[in-house]
């Protein structure tokens, strides 16, 4: 299980790039998608999972314990940092070593991806496509129990992304917790069973591939409404009222039901009302209003 408790960061690299407070829990091995710019914190809490950035305040466990660089975790930023010297075979071989894993043909690993020409090239000449392409073959053909991807389809032959699906399927059915940031909805619901979606460091609101819906990525035909509830509804009513993002905003008790055409800014603009009202909120659900037909 992953669980976040009030959790604030800033970035080491980005000192703009702020995170939090964000509380949420992933409680059972699946793909999870953090969906958002990297401004938006993905990027930033990706590093916080891998161990590669701390949190300021808060707390964040994996399996019951601090995230650190252990052998269980596989983590594969966007910019991988791999031993250039090394052969793409021979890296393969020194990871699993390194994770105390039974060693397999680097070759039958690379053939997941379909990168197997790869095995007998250094490093230090791959493009920066290809060093991705390695680095994420080495990380799904693993045996870590959690993986943490930065954009696992960006830079991609598209003729992989099939092969990339069923490699986290696989290590999810074995028990791995894979969660991947990206700022693609699509990818998100290509790869994630569920996806988290943020903006400006804040969770906004979280949906699931079974849901029947989720957020397009622009304006709908129609209208688009929001259900939130939320212990501090009359703030953020007050907030949401004068905001032209909304076609119409009621609220009762502590529900608030928004209506718009744009459910990415009306998502943001909620995140947005949060902040100021200093209320949390929990989205409940998305759904479209199809357009009125003209009376004949």
């Amino acid at each position: 299980m992953i669980e976040l408790k009030e959790v604030t960061a800033r970035s080491r690299h980005s000192p703009k790039v702020e995170l939090g407070p964000v509380s949420f829990t992933l409680e059972t091995p699946a793909s999870y998608a953090l969906v958002g710019a990297s401004e938006d914190g993905v990027g930033l809490l990706l590093g916080l999972l891998a161990g590669s950035e701390s949190a300021r305040k808060g707390t964040l466990t994996i399996g019951g314990a601090a995230p650190t660089r252990r052998k269980g975790v596989a983590h594969v930023p966007y910019v991988p940092v791999l031993p250039g010297e090394l052969r793409v075979a021979d890296y393969l071989s020194l990871a699993a070593k390194v994770r105390g894993e039974p060693e397999a043909d680097p070759r039958e690993r690379l053939a997941a991806l379909g990168i197997a020409p790869l095995a007998a090239r250094r490093i230090r000449d791959l493009a920066l496509e290809e060093a991705r392409a390695v680095a994420l073959t080495e990380a799904l053909t693993s045996q870590a129990t959690y993986l943490f991807l930065a954009e696992p389809l960006v830079d991609l032959d598209p003729r992989a992304t099939g092969r990339v699906a069923e490699a986290l399927d696989a290590r999810t059915s074995a028990g791995a917790f894979v969660v991947f940031a990206t700022t693609s909805p699509e990818d998100a619901r290509t790869l994630g069973r569920e996806q988290v979606h943020f903006h400006a460091g804040k969770l906004v609101f979280r949906t699931t591939r079974d849901e029947a819906w989720t957020p397009p990525l622009g304006p709908v035909d129609g209208r688009a409404r929001l259900l939130i509830r939320s212990e501090g509804a009359r703030f953020l009513l007050a907030e949401l009222a004068s905001d032209p993002t909304f076609d119409e905003v009621h609220g009762q008790g502590a529900e608030l039901k928004v209506t718009g055409k744009d459910p990415i800014a009306m998502a943001r603009a909620v995140a947005i009302a949060s902040r100021r009202a200093n209320a949390e909120i929990d989205l409940l659900t998305f759904e479209t209003v199809p357009p009125v037909e003209p009376a004949s």
